[in-house]
């Protein structure tokens, strides 16, 4: 795979980090995760208008409007001759040095890779309190680097035979996922954790509260207990590498109808975006 770092495409095996990026020694910077599909990138404005949120949260300018930003992403695809895969795009203030901050040019890393391999079947996830973990919740929520609670998150999950951990907050409230967000069918709502619980708003998280919409369902963003979440009769995840996948937790059934006709129809968007 071919990689861009600060200029230049380089081969993965080959990408160097500067030692003193302070993306990488402390966090200090933002990512995004886009899929694309047939060499297009799904949603990729909203992508570029979050990432331009966020970094004016963290007050760093940088050289590329967006539609270069755009350009750049479209030219890595093309010199992978991938058609289908992941690529992330990392903004960091560069130079962790103060005293050269005067100095500082803001780093652009973008990386690229197929598209994993999806379970088939409904995934089991695990309840985690996040209180449990260093975690960063900002206001308004950001792309941050740090991500290292939610890691240490997927790693204990991944101990108990789950795919993803479910955080729920001090007040016993779902928030989201350790990289995804959480979604709850009840009576034919959809339910999922409100942005002012200072979750990420994510990318595919807002289409599928729009499909939900288009086709005619109630979507409620609001506050679930974790007590509630025995009566839910479905649930699923959703981010953009897996896009959606019906979960289950110890003790939870359910057959997933209204999941997986919201799914098939997200698909449909993806394939004709």
């Amino acid at each position: 795979m071919l990689y861009y770092i600060n200029g230049k495409f380089v081969l993965s095996n080959e990408a160097k980090i500067p030692f003193s990026d302070g993306g990488f020694l402390y966090g200090d910077g933002l990512f995004e995760t886009m899929r694309f599909d047939n060499r297009k990138i799904f949603c990729v404005l909203n992508h570029m208008n979050r990432l331009e949120k966020g970094l004016k949260v963290i007050n760093l300018e940088i050289k590329y409007h967006k539609s270069e930003l755009i350009k750049l992403l479209e030219k890595v695809i093309e010199k992978n001759n991938l058609n289908s895969g992941i690529i992330r795009l990392m903004i960091t203030r560069g130079n962790s040095d103060t005293k050269l901050h005067h100095l500082n040019v803001p780093s652009v890393y973008i990386s690229i890779k197929p598209f994993y391999e999806l379970p088939s079947s409904p995934i089991k996830v695990v309840y985690l309190d996040e209180g449990q973990y260093p975690i960063i919740r900002f206001t308004p929520a950001i792309k941050s680097m740090n991500y290292i609670g939610n890691m240490l998150a997927k790693k204990d999950s991944a101990a108990e035979g789950a795919f993803e951990p479910i955080f729920y907050n001090k007040n016993k409230i779902i928030t989201e996922c350790a990289i995804r967000n959480i979604f709850y069918i009840n009576n034919k709502t959809i339910l999922t954790p409100s942005l002012d619980l200072g979750i990420l708003p994510g990318v595919m998280r807002e289409q599928i509260i729009q499909i939900c919409s288009d086709l005619n369902y109630n979507i409620q963003e609001c506050h679930i207990p974790l007590d509630n979440v025995h009566k839910m009769d479905e649930a699923f995840i959703s981010s953009t590498g897996v896009g959606m996948l019906p979960c289950y937790w110890e003790g939870f059934k359910s057959r997933f109808h209204i999941t997986n006709r919201i799914k098939k129809e997200l698909f449909n968007r993806i394939k004709n975006k």
